[in-house]
């Protein structure tokens, strides 16, 4: 019995420690996916400011071209693969390498793959899948380089018409904990129409440099801020999952302490109950 007792004593004292882990994550993972929407908001203004231009740009009658809005047969794709370096959390990793096999059937031509995140770029390595560039182990100083360096790289494959499409798998995050895995086309970049109707171009704009000159500017700058909104949807999501993960990992951590808790006052009522039956019985027998 106190054998028994000792073990449900050092159980309740593991799961307390790794509560207290899970929840120490959950800290961690709440305070990282806050300094990622601060950026995001910080940036979807700036976001809508540039579209903003372009659209009004594409609205007039000057025919305009730049060539990462160059459409051609899809010969040759690239895909971006967005994943974590580190797990815990969840089905968040296993929904996008899921979504990015869909690129990797044996009837479908092999796309050149760049990686980003350890979890993705393991798995289909193991798969035997090889990787153009990959991103891995990165840190939070060195997101914004991994964004420029990414968005570079892919620029120019298509710009030198090494490929002629490029797609990304990454989180969309829609709202606040619910996200989900998507492919989505990237280049040739097309500026999405809003549905709040059509720009506005009544009024007069003088514009220096020339139209053209400034479209030549902002398209590349449009782009990489849709690769920058990209990645911190995918880094919001990928904290969201991970602090569901550990809160629920926690709560089932303190159903499972209540649990043991109950089982051992059990045994201690047991052999309490036991010890009585014993006394009395031994008073008995020495009164007769």
């Amino acid at each position: 019995m106190s054998g028994q007792l000792r073990a449900l004593k050092n159980r309740i004292r593991g799961v307390e420690s790794t509560q207290k882990i899970t929840r120490a994550m959950e800290m961690v993972a709440a305070s990282k996916l806050k300094r990622y929407q601060k950026l995001r908001e910080q940036t979807t203004p700036y976001v809508q400011a540039i579209e903003g231009v372009l659209k009004r740009l594409l609205a007039t009658d000057i025919p305009l071209s730049h060539p990462l809005l160059e459409t051609r047969a899809e010969k040759e794709i690239a895909l971006l693969v967005i994943t974590s370096d580190t797990g815990l959390c969840g089905s968040y990793n296993h929904s996008l390498v899921a979504e990015a096999r869909k690129f990797l059937r044996p009837d479908y031509k092999t796309p050149l793959l760049i990686g980003v995140g350890k979890n993705g770029v393991n798995t289909l390595s193991r798969a035997g899948h090889v990787w153009q560039k990959t991103f891995t182990n990165t840190t939070t100083a060195q997101v914004e380089p991994v964004i420029t360096e990414t968005s570079s790289l892919i620029e120019k494959l298509f710009t030198e018409k090494k490929i002629d499409a490029v797609y990304a798998v990454y989180t969309h995050f829609t709202s606040k904990s619910i996200y989900r895995a998507t492919a989505e086309k990237i280049l040739p970049f097309r500026l999405e129409v809003t549905s709040g109707g059509p720009v506005e171009t009544s009024s007069l704009y003088i514009m220096e440099p020339s139209r053209e000159a400034l479209f030549t500017r902002l398209v590349p700058l449009v782009f990489a801020a849709k690769m920058r909104m990209i990645f911190l949807e995918s880094f919001i999501s990928e904290h969201t999952a991970r602090m569901n993960a550990m809160h629920q990992a926690t709560e089932n951590a303190k159903e499972l302490i209540d649990a043991l808790v109950l089982l051992r006052n059990k045994i201690r009522q047991a052999a309490i109950t036991k010890e009585l039956i014993e006394i009395v019985s031994g008073s008995k027998a020495l009164k007769n």
